[in-house]
């Protein structure tokens, strides 16, 4: 098993995507609940919040 996290990949399915997107906001929103590896692959920016500026910097991931 790779126990690396790919940072965008919230829901550790190997690919970073829209899907990656709707589970960050869920967070946010307060409707959904994470574990350890998908709070740490959600902090793009590592500044230990995980807000809209990790849902930008999925957004620039997967637009280029």
């Amino acid at each position: 098993m790779n126990d690396e996290i790919l940072l965008g990949d919230i829901n550790q399915d190997g690919v970073i995507d829209i899907l990656d997107i709707v589970f960050i906001i869920n967070f946010i929103l307060g409707q959904e609940d994470f574990s350890i590896a998908e709070e740490i692959a959600s902090d793009l920016n590592s500044d230990g919040i995980i807000n809209i500026q990790d849902v930008i910097l999925i957004i620039n991931l997967i637009l280029n």
